[in-house]
């Protein structure tokens, strides 16, 4: 799919990923984020004025609304039929708002005739469609489409109801600032990944998914009767085609080559897809005959054949959701690799819900090894099979009046505390420091240069901030003592602030000076043209103490005028995500290199730990950088660690005459740099680890590079550079395009 084509990257296929693909596609968090963030900026109404009223109607039984044209023969309604039918009716009150098609399915007409009301907004507009929901004063909307297939989010958009929630259908965040919840559990939504949701997460205490226990299970068949061999290990994923990746297929491979009696049972929905599988599994070594591929059957007869299998084998990035309470209903065992995503670890909840956590793995090394070993202990499988349907009715899994009392209680806990309350990490921070005896240390670097007006300004910013454990440095290599003048009432009254001056220091002396004079364990250097925004350490600070994976702390960058007001971004400096956001390092990073671009920010836009810059500012993979500098420096931390990125604006910075002018030797240094942190990185296997697209993009920027030499080749020549680096480095790269 992401082949690359002669006018487009695979890169740029990548960027144009819909957010439900992108759940197969990249087990990445942070990547799965931003598609979602992308389609909602591109295809979601925003800035309406909300319908609903704050806080609850006040009704006597709570009014939930669900959402979703999937009321049909559908993977949705297969799971919620009996959750609707055992709503504690004094209690809650169920509403559907349905779109869907009328297919004249028995489930269909369960799934109605569950509902309290079921009100048809197929014929409204969204707007319509939200008054209408409106005038009905649910308490609680509940989507069940998220970003797929049918999905009317603009109808969310209008805020119908004070409190929003998003269930079952996406199995990821669905970037929507009109959804305030997500309903989850702790296994599939763990903290840690909760920084890639929009949605706070509404905890249930079992499992986030609730099951069907009126489902029936058809005689089971015999395996010839299914085409399959009577005396084989029958592995099987009846899970859809889009979900099957290159890498779980060649883990596939490598199981039945391990073991030699084995074939493997798929769903194949075309003649095309069994085909291309089988040379697939050709190209692999195994021989097509091993594959076997099962039609689109009743579901009575679907649930039946899963009896014959001996083991599920789940897909990676993307698992069984429904299919794999199927298969587990049906009693198959059915192992997982779980990973960092929503999607990528819905399986193996379910199996911490059946009481088979062995079975959850978190390598696909760990996940071949197990699949192979079960095969050999045909003991240990027949015991979990009879566990399953031992247990059946009884594990949390499938324990459906269990799981609608856990749900009532949680959608009545949250209507009780009405709407949303947005907590911002400020907040949190607040009351993280009231209960915190000592606070990190956190100094600000200024280091300043014959601005005493800015100087005295961007000081004042620092001593507005709210964080409370904060020391100041300035060291001045002005030509004159304006800037010292200036600033002494305040070193009078301020004794955290340290004040050092030597005239003649170079700028980047200047910039070590003021790290030699600090003892904070946190540093945020602040050039003397800029402003801190007076909650950026705090909120910054927040991060490195609920987040410990994180490496670095930034935010956008607001330009202003001289007077301090607001103008609009330069090129280059748009808001790198529309919210906070937690990005994986490698993510990061990759970006980086393969835009060429900073998007991390300069030094003062940035809090980082001491020790990640002491010694060490500028280095990247053991080479030391000067015009890029703080580059090396923060693709050096994303090697190991995440990066937070703060949406609001907490820094300001001041453009004039004498700042910025990065062309002459400036420029051509900066992207021989940008060139030699992207070889290095390679050299390291660090960010662009794949071979085929670190050659792609090498491609293209010897093209980029040869081309700004060959047009400015007369200031090159007559100017100050260094000609034979710049051969050297046209040299090296084209080696590793043509050799590597």
């Amino acid at each position: 799919v992401y082949a690359a084509l002669p006018s487009i990257s695979s890169e740029e296929m990548l960027a144009a990923t819909s957010a439900l693909a992108m759940l197969s596609a990249s087990g990445d968090p942070a990547v799965q984020l931003a598609a979602a963030q992308r389609f909602v900026k591109e295809k979601i109404l925003s800035g309406v004025a909300p319908l609903s009223q704050q806080g609850s109607y006040g009704h006597q039984r709570l009014r939930i609304g669900y959402l979703s044209s999937d009321f049909c023969t559908h993977a949705v309604s297969l799971l919620i039929a009996e959750l609707l039918e055992l709503h504690d009716r004094s209690k809650v009150e169920v509403y559907g708002f349905c779109w869907s098609r009328e297919d004249g399915t028995p489930l269909r007409a369960r799934v109605v005739r569950a509902m309290d009301h079921h009100i048809k907004i197929g014929a409204l507009s969204d707007e319509q469609a939200a008054q209408c929901i409106r005038e009905h004063e649910i308490d609680i909307l509940i989507d069940l489409h998220g970003l797929t297939s049918g999905m009317r989010a603009n109808i969310l958009s209008y805020r119908p109801a004070p409190i929003q929630i998003t269930y079952l259908g996406f199995i990821g965040t669905t970037g929507l600032p009109s959804i305030d919840y997500v309903l989850a559990d702790e296994f599939v939504l763990p903290p840690e990944l909760t920084p890639f949701f929009t949605e706070k997460p509404l905890y249930l205490p079992n499992c986030y998914q609730v099951n069907d226990r009126q489902r029936s299970i058809g005689v089971r068949p015999s395996r010839s009767s299914c085409g399959l061999p009577e005396d084989a290990f029958v592995y099987c994923c009846f899970n859809n085609n889009h979900k099957l990746t290159p890498e779980v297929f060649a883990t596939w491979m490598r199981i039945l080559q391990r073991v030699p009696s084995s074939v493997l049972w798929l769903i194949a929905d075309s003649e095309q897809i069994a085909e291309t599988l089988s040379q697939e599994a050709e190209r692999h070594g195994i021989a097509r005959t091993r594959l076997f591929f099962a039609a689109r059957v009743a579901p009575a007869d679907y649930l039946a054949r899963y009896q014959v299998a001996d083991l599920f084998l789940d897909t990676q990035h993307f698992n069984a959701g429904a299919t794999a309470s199927d298969a587990l209903w049906a009693g198959l065992p059915l192992l997982t690799c779980a990973g960092q995503t929503f999607a990528s670890r819905m399986a193996g909840s379910l199996l911490r819900a059946v009481d088979l956590p062995e079975l959850i793995t978190y390598s696909l090394q760990d996940y071949e090894d197990k699949a192979v070993a079960l095969a050999a202990q045909p003991e240990r499988i027949a015991a979990m099979k009879q566990q399953l349907v031992d247990h059946r009715l009884t594990c949390a899994l499938f324990d459906t009046p269990r799981f609608v009392r856990d749900l009532e209680n949680v959608l009545l806990q949250v209507a009780f505390k009405g709407p949303l309350l947005q907590t911002t990490p400020l907040a949190e921070t607040k009351r993280a420091a009231a209960s915190t005896p000592a606070l990190p240390l956190v100094s600000v670097l200024i280091p300043t240069h014959n601005r005493p007006d800015y100087l005295e300004i961007a000081l004042q910013s620092v001593l507005a901030q709210s964080y409370g454990n904060i020391e100041i440095i300035i060291s001045d290599n002005g030509d004159d003592t304006q800037s010292q003048e200036r600033i002494a009432p305040y070193l009078q009254r301020h004794p955290h602030i340290t004040y050092f001056r030597k005239q003649g220091m170079t700028a980047i002396e200047n910039f070590d000076k003021c790290l030699e004079l600090s003892k904070g364990e946190y540093i945020n250097y602040l050039m003397d043209d800029d402003v801190f925004h007076p909650e950026k350490i705090q909120r910054m600070m927040h991060y490195y103490i609920h987040y410990p994976k994180t490496g670095l702390v930034t935010s956008s960058r607001q330009l202003i005028d001289a007077q301090g007001k607001a103008l609009p971004a330069l090129p280059g400096t748009e808001k790198l995500f529309p919210i906070d956001t937690v990005v994986t390092g490698q993510s990061l990073g990759k970006l980086i290199l393969s835009n060429g671009s900073n998007l991390i920010g300069e030094p003062t836009t940035v809090l980082i730990r001491r020790t990640d810059i002491e010694g060490m500012f500028g280095t990247f993979a053991a080479r030391r950088y000067k015009v890029l500098s703080d580059v090396a420096t923060w693709l050096s931390v994303l090697a190991t660690r995440d990066c937070v990125y703060i949406s609001d604006p907490l820094s300001y910075f001041r453009i004039h005459a004498e700042q910025d002018q990065r062309g002459g030797s400036i420029k051509v240094n900066a992207s021989m740099e940008w060139f030699d942190l992207f070889l290095d990185a390679h050299k390291n296997q660090l960010f662009i680890t794949d071979r085929d697209e670190f050659l792609r993009l090498l491609a293209g920027k010897i093209g980029g590079f040869a081309s700004h030499i060959a047009l400015h080749y007369n200031d090159i020549r007559s100017g100050n550079y260094q000609h034979d680096a710049i051969c050297e480095l046209i040299r090296k790269g084209y080696t590793h395009l043509l050799q590597d």
